[in-house]
């Protein structure tokens, strides 16, 4: 089934939070399952940092981000609901973003597309729903950056949904990842190709891609789970500077083969995104906000994550506590660690199935 697309804000352009409109913004979306007659099945799937929309994909020999996680009976259960997932504003797979044409110039955005965070996002996100006659969702699930989109929407929307699922993220985003992300966008920048993001009529920054690339993959993983996986293996042609050890050829292999699906000005974009991330945004404080979500709120922390720390997830636990919201709260260990909502289908069954009901595991 082809990806999908809407187009919005034709007649009215997007007003972004942090100044400058978008006009018009195409959405690229895919959908799964049947709505019901009354539209009571509906569920929202926010994307995470470089995810896109669609999560599971029906053609043989090729895997969606959440493939092993949706279909019928699984846990995204396409016999009982509808899922909607599209990719996120700025984004790169269909989504109106930097790499798209700006009708003014007839040429890419590149350095003059606008900057953007999570509640512009979920604006278009709205948009979208409204486009497909969607007025009210079972649930909203998303996991890293997608669980942020989640967050906002029951702030923003708080009797649009019953359910949040929000799976390894936390409220905030932590001092250390914003340094990874600094760190990351500075490889980026810093490639003799960037170009100030004006890039697309000659050779895109591909080297300080695939660097960025390669520290966000250590910050996805565990030490367990790369010991176990590499050790201090070595190649059999090795170089000295290069690819000497295993885990070395891992991360270069997983940088080269990202620059096949992304683009680098929308990794810059959804990295400043996350990092500012801020659900207090329009509202006296973070506890006014977060006070305004009616639904039932499931929060998921693996405690070996390094990048959405356990100590942030208990952060997250405690203010969404102090606004009186409805929370289920789980933790558990997982050698995958930040990608164990990717993959680890075991550990997360259960807590994504009560979550979509509302409903304690």
């Amino acid at each position: 089934m082809a990806v999908q697309n809407a187009v919005l804000f034709q007649d009215n352009p997007l007003q972004l939070i942090l100044g400058g409109q978008l006009s018009p913004i195409n959405v690229a979306y895919q959908t799964y399952g049947t709505l019901n007659a009354d539209k009571s099945n509906a569920v929202l799937i926010c994307h995470a940092l470089t995810g896109d929309a669609e999560p599971y994909f029906y053609e043989p020999n090729k895997d969606g981000w959440w493939q092993n996680f949706m279909g019928d009976g699984l846990a995204f259960d396409t016999s009982k609901y509808f899922f909607i997932c599209s990719n996120v504003l700025g984004g790169c797979k269909g989504t109106t973003g930097p790499s798209s044409i700006n009708p003014t110039t007839g040429k890419p955005y590149g350095s003059q597309f606008p900057n953007i965070i999570v509640q512009d996002i979920i604006k278009v996100q709205k948009a979208l729903l409204d486009y497909l006659g969607i007025a009210h969702l079972k649930a909203i699930v998303g996991g890293s950056f997608g669980g942020m989109q989640a967050t906002q929407w029951a702030i923003d929307y708080p009797d649009f949904m019953d359910n949040i699922v929000n799976l390894c993220s936390s409220i905030f985003f932590s001092a250390e990842a914003i340094g990874f992300n600094h760190v990351m966008r500075q490889a980026v920048i810093n490639d003799p190709n960037f170009n100030n993001g004006d890039y697309y009529e000659g050779t895109p920054p591909n080297q300080g891609l695939s660097i960025a690339r390669m520290l966000g993959m250590l910050t996805y993983r565990t030490d367990v789970q790369l010991a176990k996986a590499f050790g201090r293996a070595t190649k059999s042609e090795r170089q000295f500077w290069g690819d000497h050890f295993q885990v070395e050829s891992y991360l270069s292999y997983q940088g080269k083969k990202f620059l096949e699906r992304f683009d680098a000005n929308t990794y810059l974009h959804l990295l400043r995104a996350l990092d500012l991330y801020d659900p207090s945004v329009g509202y006296t404080d973070v506890k006014k906000a977060l006070s305004r979500i009616k639904a039932c709120y499931t929060l998921v922390s693996v405690t070996t994550d390094q990048l959405f720390k356990s100590i942030d997830l208990h952060k997250s636990k405690q203010l969404l506590e102090q606004a009186g919201v409805d929370l289920r709260f789980y933790e558990f260990p997982s050698d995958y660690g930040h990608d164990a909502f990717l993959v680890d289908y075991t550990a997360f069954e259960n807590k994504i199935r009560s979550g979509l009901e509302g409903e304690f595991e």
